[in-house]
Protein backbone atom coordinates (compact mmCIF):
# COMPACT_ATOMS: atom_id res chain seq x y z
CA UNK A 1 0.00 0.00 0.00
CA UNK A 2 1.24 3.23 -0.92
CA UNK A 3 1.81 6.52 1.09
CA UNK A 4 -1.07 8.20 -0.30
CA UNK A 5 -3.53 4.99 0.42
CA UNK A 6 -2.55 4.63 3.40
CA UNK A 7 -3.26 8.33 4.31
CA UNK A 8 -7.04 7.90 2.21
CA UNK A 9 -7.46 4.61 5.08
CA UNK A 10 -6.46 6.64 8.23
CA UNK A 11 -8.67 9.35 7.64
CA UNK A 12 -11.66 7.05 6.69
CA UNK A 13 -10.88 5.34 9.76
CA UNK A 14 -10.86 8.83 11.62
CA UNK A 15 -14.30 9.69 10.60
CA UNK A 16 -15.65 6.41 10.77
CA UNK A 17 -19.02 7.07 13.16
CA UNK A 18 -21.50 8.54 10.42
CA UNK A 19 -23.20 5.13 9.90
CA UNK A 20 -26.81 4.54 10.30
CA UNK A 21 -27.68 8.50 10.22
CA UNK A 22 -29.54 8.95 6.82
CA UNK A 23 -29.33 13.14 7.85
CA UNK A 24 -32.60 13.67 8.21
CA UNK A 25 -32.93 13.80 11.90
CA UNK A 26 -36.89 11.85 11.70
CA UNK A 27 -38.78 12.62 14.98
CA UNK A 28 -41.19 10.19 13.84
CA UNK A 29 -44.83 10.65 12.90
CA UNK A 30 -45.63 14.24 10.98
CA UNK A 31 -46.74 15.46 7.22
CA UNK A 32 -48.29 12.92 5.13
CA UNK A 33 -46.27 12.05 2.07
CA UNK A 34 -46.95 9.49 -0.06
CA UNK A 35 -46.91 6.23 1.91
CA UNK A 36 -44.80 7.51 4.40
CA UNK A 37 -44.66 10.40 6.69
CA UNK A 38 -41.91 13.35 6.86
CA UNK A 39 -40.54 14.25 10.43
CA UNK A 40 -41.18 18.04 11.60
CA UNK A 41 -37.67 18.62 9.87
CA UNK A 42 -38.57 17.90 7.10
CA UNK A 43 -40.56 18.88 3.75
CA UNK A 44 -42.37 16.61 1.81
CA UNK A 45 -41.84 17.14 -2.01
CA UNK A 46 -44.46 16.75 -4.41
CA UNK A 47 -46.14 14.76 -2.32
CA UNK A 48 -43.28 12.07 -2.92
CA UNK A 49 -39.86 12.43 -1.22
CA UNK A 50 -38.92 13.65 2.51
CA UNK A 51 -36.43 15.69 2.22
CA UNK A 52 -34.32 17.55 5.00
CA UNK A 53 -35.26 21.24 5.05
CA UNK A 54 -32.30 23.31 4.43
CA UNK A 55 -30.49 25.19 7.05
CA UNK A 56 -28.90 28.13 5.51
CA UNK A 57 -29.35 29.92 2.20
CA UNK A 58 -27.53 28.40 -0.64
CA UNK A 59 -24.30 29.66 -2.12
CA UNK A 60 -22.94 29.48 -5.22
CA UNK A 61 -19.03 27.95 -4.36
CA UNK A 62 -16.07 27.90 -7.23
CA UNK A 63 -12.83 26.05 -7.48
CA UNK A 64 -9.68 27.58 -5.62
CA UNK A 65 -7.38 28.85 -8.09
CA UNK A 66 -4.51 26.98 -7.78
CA UNK A 67 -6.20 24.49 -5.83
CA UNK A 68 -7.62 20.97 -7.33
CA UNK A 69 -11.05 19.83 -5.94
CA UNK A 70 -10.63 22.71 -3.36
CA UNK A 71 -14.23 24.82 -3.11
CA UNK A 72 -14.96 28.39 -1.90
CA UNK A 73 -18.15 29.96 -1.70
CA UNK A 74 -18.16 33.12 -4.03
CA UNK A 75 -22.16 34.50 -3.25
CA UNK A 76 -25.74 34.06 -3.15
CA UNK A 77 -26.61 31.02 -5.60
CA UNK A 78 -28.65 31.53 -8.58
CA UNK A 79 -31.72 29.46 -8.34
CA UNK A 80 -33.72 31.29 -10.88
CA UNK A 81 -34.42 28.79 -13.29
CA UNK A 82 -36.02 26.73 -10.13
CA UNK A 83 -40.08 27.06 -8.72
CA UNK A 84 -40.56 27.51 -4.89
CA UNK A 85 -44.21 26.33 -5.39
CA UNK A 86 -45.29 23.02 -7.85
CA UNK A 87 -46.15 24.53 -11.04
CA UNK A 88 -49.15 23.55 -12.93
CA UNK A 89 -48.84 24.90 -15.92
CA UNK A 90 -45.87 26.49 -18.41
CA UNK A 91 -46.83 30.11 -17.29
CA UNK A 92 -46.24 29.50 -13.77
CA UNK A 93 -42.08 29.20 -14.67
CA UNK A 94 -39.75 31.81 -14.74
CA UNK A 95 -37.83 32.72 -18.57
CA UNK A 96 -34.13 31.47 -18.98
CA UNK A 97 -31.44 34.67 -19.72
CA UNK A 98 -32.37 33.86 -23.23
CA UNK A 99 -36.13 34.63 -22.97
CA UNK A 100 -36.99 31.28 -23.87
CA UNK A 101 -40.07 30.04 -21.30
CA UNK A 102 -39.38 27.11 -19.44
CA UNK A 103 -41.81 23.92 -19.46
CA UNK A 104 -43.69 22.64 -16.33
CA UNK A 105 -43.22 18.92 -16.12
CA UNK A 106 -44.74 16.73 -12.84
CA UNK A 107 -44.54 20.00 -11.10
CA UNK A 108 -41.50 21.33 -11.79
CA UNK A 109 -40.03 23.87 -14.40
CA UNK A 110 -37.28 22.68 -16.58
CA UNK A 111 -35.75 23.38 -19.96
CA UNK A 112 -37.79 22.97 -22.90
CA UNK A 113 -35.61 21.15 -25.95
CA UNK A 114 -33.87 24.12 -27.46
CA UNK A 115 -33.46 24.48 -31.37
CA UNK A 116 -30.21 22.97 -32.99
CA UNK A 117 -29.09 20.16 -34.12
CA UNK A 118 -30.94 16.24 -33.90
CA UNK A 119 -27.38 14.38 -33.12
CA UNK A 120 -24.06 15.12 -32.34
CA UNK A 121 -20.53 13.56 -31.74
CA UNK A 122 -20.28 13.52 -28.10
CA UNK A 123 -16.66 13.95 -27.23
CA UNK A 124 -15.25 14.09 -23.50
CA UNK A 125 -12.81 13.10 -21.07
CA UNK A 126 -13.28 10.32 -18.12
CA UNK A 127 -12.87 12.02 -14.53
CA UNK A 128 -11.65 9.86 -11.69
CA UNK A 129 -12.83 10.31 -8.49
CA UNK A 130 -11.02 10.18 -5.30
CA UNK A 131 -7.83 8.34 -5.67
CA UNK A 132 -6.15 9.43 -9.14
CA UNK A 133 -6.36 6.28 -11.11
CA UNK A 134 -5.60 7.41 -15.16
CA UNK A 135 -9.27 6.32 -16.93
CA UNK A 136 -7.38 5.91 -20.36
CA UNK A 137 -7.87 1.89 -20.24
CA UNK A 138 -11.22 1.74 -19.78
CA UNK A 139 -14.80 1.63 -21.47
CA UNK A 140 -17.65 4.00 -22.05
CA UNK A 141 -20.95 2.98 -23.31
CA UNK A 142 -24.49 5.09 -24.15
CA UNK A 143 -27.89 4.63 -23.47
CA UNK A 144 -31.12 6.38 -23.82
CA UNK A 145 -32.63 6.53 -19.70
CA UNK A 146 -35.44 4.07 -21.00
CA UNK A 147 -32.84 1.53 -21.77
CA UNK A 148 -31.13 -1.23 -19.46
CA UNK A 149 -27.70 0.40 -18.82
CA UNK A 150 -26.78 -3.59 -18.21
CA UNK A 151 -27.40 -4.36 -21.61
CA UNK A 152 -25.33 -3.76 -24.78
CA UNK A 153 -25.20 -0.75 -26.52
CA UNK A 154 -24.24 0.79 -29.83
CA UNK A 155 -22.13 3.25 -28.70
CA UNK A 156 -19.45 1.13 -26.78
CA UNK A 157 -16.13 2.46 -27.38
CA UNK A 158 -12.51 1.76 -25.17
CA UNK A 159 -11.35 5.09 -24.33
CA UNK A 160 -7.97 6.29 -25.58
CA UNK A 161 -5.09 8.38 -24.17
CA UNK A 162 -5.74 12.46 -24.15
CA UNK A 163 -2.67 13.87 -21.65
CA UNK A 164 -3.31 17.15 -23.35
CA UNK A 165 -6.76 17.84 -22.51
CA UNK A 166 -8.35 15.19 -19.89
CA UNK A 167 -6.63 15.50 -16.72
CA UNK A 168 -6.95 11.87 -15.79
CA UNK A 169 -5.47 10.98 -19.55
CA UNK A 170 -8.80 8.96 -20.71
CA UNK A 171 -10.97 10.44 -23.70
CA UNK A 172 -14.13 8.84 -25.95
CA UNK A 173 -16.07 9.97 -28.46
CA UNK A 174 -19.00 8.61 -29.55
CA UNK A 175 -21.19 9.72 -32.91
CA UNK A 176 -24.51 10.30 -33.91
CA UNK A 177 -26.18 10.73 -30.08
CA UNK A 178 -29.56 12.29 -29.90
CA UNK A 179 -29.69 16.02 -28.28
CA UNK A 180 -32.53 16.99 -25.99
CA UNK A 181 -32.51 13.81 -24.76
CA UNK A 182 -32.28 12.12 -21.82
CA UNK A 183 -29.41 9.79 -21.35
CA UNK A 184 -27.69 7.20 -18.89
CA UNK A 185 -23.14 7.32 -19.81
CA UNK A 186 -21.69 4.17 -17.96
CA UNK A 187 -18.56 3.92 -17.48
CA UNK A 188 -16.75 0.51 -16.54
CA UNK A 189 -13.48 -2.03 -17.54
CA UNK A 190 -12.93 -5.38 -17.42
CA UNK A 191 -10.53 -6.06 -14.78
CA UNK A 192 -12.22 -4.79 -11.92
CA UNK A 193 -10.41 -1.45 -11.11
CA UNK A 194 -13.19 0.63 -11.31
CA UNK A 195 -16.80 0.18 -9.93
CA UNK A 196 -19.27 0.67 -12.75
CA UNK A 197 -20.96 3.99 -12.55
CA UNK A 198 -24.25 4.84 -14.32
CA UNK A 199 -24.57 8.59 -15.05
CA UNK A 200 -28.02 10.02 -15.15
CA UNK A 201 -29.87 12.89 -16.37
CA UNK A 202 -27.42 13.45 -18.93
CA UNK A 203 -28.95 16.06 -21.97
CA UNK A 204 -26.62 17.28 -24.84
CA UNK A 205 -28.73 20.29 -24.85
CA UNK A 206 -28.50 21.05 -28.82
CA UNK A 207 -27.97 24.95 -28.50
CA UNK A 208 -24.73 24.06 -26.62
CA UNK A 209 -23.41 22.45 -30.13
CA UNK A 210 -20.97 23.69 -31.54
CA UNK A 211 -20.58 23.86 -35.60
CA UNK A 212 -17.13 22.12 -36.56
CA UNK A 213 -17.12 22.39 -40.22
CA UNK A 214 -20.60 21.14 -41.20
CA UNK A 215 -20.34 18.67 -38.38
CA UNK A 216 -21.38 19.33 -34.95
CA UNK A 217 -19.77 18.28 -31.60
CA UNK A 218 -20.29 18.54 -28.41
CA UNK A 219 -16.96 18.68 -26.76
CA UNK A 220 -17.07 18.21 -22.83
CA UNK A 221 -13.50 19.41 -22.85
CA UNK A 222 -14.78 22.87 -24.09
CA UNK A 223 -16.15 26.18 -22.58
CA UNK A 224 -19.13 27.35 -24.79
CA UNK A 225 -21.97 30.11 -25.03
CA UNK A 226 -24.96 29.70 -22.85
CA UNK A 227 -28.14 30.86 -24.17
CA UNK A 228 -29.34 29.53 -20.55
CA UNK A 229 -27.00 31.59 -18.15
CA UNK A 230 -25.95 34.52 -21.17
CA UNK A 231 -22.49 33.70 -20.25
CA UNK A 232 -19.74 31.12 -21.11
CA UNK A 233 -19.56 27.77 -19.19
CA UNK A 234 -17.03 24.57 -19.76
CA UNK A 235 -19.16 21.84 -20.15
CA UNK A 236 -16.95 19.85 -17.67
CA UNK A 237 -20.61 18.55 -16.15
CA UNK A 238 -21.49 16.66 -19.38
CA UNK A 239 -18.03 14.39 -18.75
CA UNK A 240 -18.04 10.86 -18.17
CA UNK A 241 -17.30 9.93 -14.44
CA UNK A 242 -15.14 6.93 -12.90
CA UNK A 243 -14.77 5.62 -8.77
CA UNK A 244 -11.71 3.55 -8.64
CA UNK A 245 -13.02 0.20 -6.50
CA UNK A 246 -10.16 1.38 -4.19
CA UNK A 247 -11.71 4.98 -3.33
CA UNK A 248 -14.96 3.40 -3.33
CA UNK A 249 -13.78 0.77 -0.41
CA UNK A 250 -12.58 3.50 1.69
CA UNK A 251 -15.48 5.86 1.06
CA UNK A 252 -17.99 2.62 2.11
CA UNK A 253 -15.58 2.67 5.27
CA UNK A 254 -15.81 6.17 5.67
CA UNK A 255 -19.21 5.72 6.26
CA UNK A 256 -19.09 2.49 8.56
CA UNK A 257 -20.04 0.11 6.22
CA UNK A 258 -18.06 -2.61 6.44
CA UNK A 259 -19.69 -5.14 4.40
CA UNK A 260 -22.48 -4.25 0.96
CA UNK A 261 -24.49 -6.47 0.31
CA UNK A 262 -24.31 -8.43 -3.28
CA UNK A 263 -27.60 -6.88 -4.33
CA UNK A 264 -26.90 -3.02 -3.13
CA UNK A 265 -25.20 -0.12 -4.85
CA UNK A 266 -25.39 3.81 -4.25
CA UNK A 267 -25.65 7.08 -5.65
CA UNK A 268 -24.03 10.04 -5.45
CA UNK A 269 -23.67 13.61 -7.13
CA UNK A 270 -22.90 17.48 -7.48
CA UNK A 271 -25.82 19.71 -7.23
CA UNK A 272 -25.44 22.68 -8.90
CA UNK A 273 -26.93 25.87 -8.96
CA UNK A 274 -28.63 27.97 -12.04
CA UNK A 275 -25.05 29.20 -13.51
CA UNK A 276 -23.60 25.43 -13.27
CA UNK A 277 -21.62 26.56 -9.68
CA UNK A 278 -21.21 24.00 -7.33
CA UNK A 279 -23.79 24.30 -4.40
CA UNK A 280 -23.99 24.24 -0.78
CA UNK A 281 -26.60 23.83 1.75
CA UNK A 282 -28.78 21.64 -0.57
CA UNK A 283 -30.45 18.70 1.03
CA UNK A 284 -31.48 16.05 -0.60
CA UNK A 285 -34.07 12.80 0.15
CA UNK A 286 -35.39 9.30 -1.05
CA UNK A 287 -38.18 7.34 -0.94
CA UNK A 288 -36.36 4.47 0.44
CA UNK A 289 -34.22 5.74 2.74
CA UNK A 290 -30.59 4.39 2.30
CA UNK A 291 -28.48 3.11 5.11
CA UNK A 292 -26.11 6.50 5.13
CA UNK A 293 -27.00 9.87 3.20
CA UNK A 294 -23.96 12.07 3.63
CA UNK A 295 -22.57 15.46 2.23
CA UNK A 296 -18.69 15.32 1.69
CA UNK A 297 -16.01 16.84 3.09
CA UNK A 298 -13.95 20.18 0.69
CA UNK A 299 -10.78 18.22 -0.15
CA UNK A 300 -8.89 16.66 -2.77
CA UNK A 301 -10.15 13.17 -2.34
CA UNK A 302 -13.59 13.80 -0.17
CA UNK A 303 -15.03 12.22 2.10
CA UNK A 304 -17.92 11.86 4.17
CA UNK A 305 -18.56 14.16 6.72
CA UNK A 306 -20.85 13.06 9.90
CA UNK A 307 -20.95 17.07 10.82
CA UNK A 308 -22.94 18.36 7.71
CA UNK A 309 -26.60 18.63 7.08
CA UNK A 310 -26.46 19.65 3.75
CA UNK A 311 -23.92 20.20 0.64
CA UNK A 312 -20.56 21.44 1.09
CA UNK A 313 -18.90 24.02 -0.91
CA UNK A 314 -18.18 21.49 -3.62
CA UNK A 315 -21.64 20.61 -3.50
CA UNK A 316 -21.65 16.65 -3.13
CA UNK A 317 -23.85 14.59 -1.69
CA UNK A 318 -23.54 10.53 -1.43
CA UNK A 319 -26.24 7.85 -0.80
CA UNK A 320 -25.04 4.48 0.10
CA UNK A 321 -26.12 0.85 0.79
CA UNK A 322 -29.54 1.13 -1.27
CA UNK A 323 -30.84 -2.28 -2.55
CA UNK A 324 -31.18 -2.38 -6.84
CA UNK A 325 -34.01 -1.60 -8.51
CA UNK A 326 -35.98 1.86 -9.00
CA UNK A 327 -35.19 4.90 -6.58
CA UNK A 328 -36.79 8.71 -6.20
CA UNK A 329 -35.11 11.52 -5.27
CA UNK A 330 -35.47 14.96 -4.61
CA UNK A 331 -33.22 17.89 -3.08
CA UNK A 332 -33.90 21.36 -2.01
CA UNK A 333 -32.17 24.55 -1.30
CA UNK A 334 -32.84 27.83 0.16
CA UNK A 335 -32.95 31.18 -1.92
CA UNK A 336 -31.32 34.24 -0.44
CA UNK A 337 -34.44 35.56 0.45
CA UNK A 338 -35.10 32.46 3.22
CA UNK A 339 -37.63 30.73 0.65
CA UNK A 340 -37.40 26.71 -0.12
CA UNK A 341 -36.58 25.74 -3.90
CA UNK A 342 -37.34 22.76 -5.23
CA UNK A 343 -34.31 21.59 -7.59
CA UNK A 344 -36.01 18.84 -8.85
CA UNK A 345 -37.12 15.08 -8.39
CA UNK A 346 -35.54 12.20 -10.72
CA UNK A 347 -36.29 8.20 -10.97
CA UNK A 348 -33.65 6.68 -11.14
CA UNK A 349 -32.29 2.94 -10.99
CA UNK A 350 -29.34 1.67 -8.92
CA UNK A 351 -27.55 -1.54 -9.25
CA UNK A 352 -25.39 -4.43 -7.50
CA UNK A 353 -21.88 -2.85 -6.21
CA UNK A 354 -22.52 -0.19 -8.55
CA UNK A 355 -22.72 3.83 -8.81
CA UNK A 356 -25.39 5.72 -9.87
CA UNK A 357 -24.47 9.28 -10.75
CA UNK A 358 -27.46 11.79 -10.56
CA UNK A 359 -26.29 15.53 -10.39
CA UNK A 360 -28.82 18.33 -10.57
CA UNK A 361 -28.79 21.74 -12.14
CA UNK A 362 -30.63 22.74 -14.75
CA UNK A 363 -34.07 20.49 -14.72
CA UNK A 364 -35.14 18.74 -17.95
CA UNK A 365 -38.59 19.84 -19.34
CA UNK A 366 -38.26 16.66 -21.72
CA UNK A 367 -38.86 13.01 -21.52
Amino acid sequence: MNVRVFGLVLAALLVIGCNGDNGNGSDGGGTPCADSYCSSRETCVNDSVCVAVPQKPANACAEKAGEDNIYEAIGDADLACHNSELCTQDSDCPQDASGAQLTCRGGFCGTAAPQGPATVTFRGCVDAFGIGDTTHQMRVALYRANQDPQGASSWDVATTEDQAHCEYWGAFELTDVPTNTPLILKSYDDQGDFVVTYKYNLILWADLAQDEGGTFVFDTKSTVSDPRTGQDVPLHPWRGYAISQTTYDIILLAAGITELPDTHGAIAGTVRDCDYQELQNATCGFVDEPRVLTYMSNAESPRPDKALSGTNVNGMYAAMDIPEGSHRVSCLAQDASGAEVMLGEYDVKVFPHGVTILSMDWYPGVE
